[in-house]
């Protein structure tokens, strides 16, 4: 039990080593760390009337693991009603040393005062962070503090003979010592190797998918239309002039189109689930999984009016956005993922050399009329010259 004391407490100092990084993680070290105190105490005041000490410990601890938890998932770190549980504890203990109550007993009261403590911090998890979605670390991290919360209830209620007590209490902490600080510990790796997940998948300035991340999604929705054998379509969206609108009025006014342009699609997609991602600098790229002809051809002329019709305030200056709109569908321009968008890029390409006025070579009226103007004008100025002597 010493052991397993220690090592907890070890672990929850590993924890507190990322308490920078992540917010309540040092809360939640103080907390377990009071825990694993409070099971080391219980060992050493094991046959001491002081042993009961060790249940207010618990209750310390439990209140410190509540508000950390909380923080951790970014809830406010408020212990409100919930820190009068301390006093409670007091009371029980100062009713045992007056002999009001046997140890045996304010032991039993003290783990019933810890149940609702348990439950709460297990309700607490059920919050998920702004980087993580429900997933296996939290439901095991849940699943262990109501396990907890039961084996504290049983013990409280008498269902556990007096003679089996303090092994009883012993055989759960010694667990806890070992189960819940693995749980943290497998909650935080878990929202770290999401929030990198989404650094890798995600662009940073729209908060749409990036190039890697849209060719993952387009991988698995091609692949799952043609197993069912629906239909799969690309929508891509070039901004035109983009470079020139940066040159001329500075990137902070690029990146403020992109942005608004990128909302401009989220919200025309709307609840329809469909995957955006910016594919280049200024192209984005929509999936559309079994939707209808017309439905897409509805959506790339909303797409084409929102944009066109976006007008970008920056300092002093205000510009209009252009762009060019294209499909592609599979099986007919590509049965790929990577034959489609080179489709659609070269799609792209060609809207935009058919909508820029060409350049046409000059006739051959055109170059003897350039050349008679440069010959009569070489001839003025040989006249104005001065003779030679």
């Amino acid at each position: 039990m010493l052991i397993s004391g220690g090592l907890a407490i070890g672990q929850y100092a590993l924890l507190a080593r990322a308490h920078h990084s992540e917010r309540g993680l040092g809360t939640i070290s103080y907390g377990g760390g009071l825990l694993a105190a409070g099971g080391i105490a219980f060992v050493l005041l094991l046959d001491t009337a002081f042993v009961t000490l060790a249940g207010l410990i618990w209750v310390c601890g439990l209140l410190i693991l509540l508000a950390g938890t909380r923080r951790f998932f970014a809830r406010p770190a408020l212990l409100g009603w919930w820190a009068s549980s301390l006093g409670v504890a007091a009371v029980l203990l100062l009713a045992q040393w007056t002999g009001l109550l046997t140890t045996q007993a304010t032991l039993r009261l003290l783990c019933l005062l810890t149940v609702p403590l348990w439950l709460m911090i297990a309700f607490e998890t059920r919050h998920a962070d702004n980087d993580e979605q429900w997933a296996m670390p939290r439901g095991l991290l849940m699943a262990v503090l109501v396990v907890f919360s039961t084996l504290f209830f049983v013990i409280g209620l008498y269902l556990v003979p007096s003679e089996n007590l303090h092994l009883t209490l012993l055989i759960t902490l010694l667990v806890g010592q070992l189960a819940l600080p693995y749980c943290y510990h497998n909650a935080l790796s878990h929202r770290l190797h999401t929030r990198l997940i989404k650094l890798v998948r995600y662009d940073a300035l729209t908060g749409l998918l990036n190039r890697r991340g849209i060719e993952e999604s387009a991988i698995r929705e091609l692949r799952r239309a043609q197993r069912y054998q629906q239909s799969f379509a690309m929508i891509a969206v070039n901004l035109r002039q983009f470079q020139e609108i940066n040159q001329r009025y500075g990137f902070a006014a690029g990146d403020m189109a992109l942005r608004k342009s990128a909302r401009v699609l989220k919200d025309i997609a709307g609840d329809s689930g469909l995957s955006i991602g910016r594919f280049t600098g200024n192209d984005f790229i929509l999936l559309c999984s079994n939707l209808p002809m017309q439905q897409i051809r509805n959506m790339m002329l909303e797409i084409e009016l929102a944009i066109n019709a976006l007008q970008i305030e920056h300092s002093d200056s205000s510009f209009h956005l252009n762009c060019v709109v294209n499909m592609v569908k599979a099986g007919k321009n590509g049965d790929t993922v990577y034959e489609l968008l080179h489709s659609v890029q070269t799609e792209i390409q060609k809207r935009k050399a058919a909508s820029t006025p060409s350049k046409t070579a000059p006739s051959q009226q055109d170059v003897g009329a350039l050349l008679n103007k440069i010959h009569s004008n070489k001839g003025i100025a040989m006249d104005g010259l001065p003779e030679a002597a």
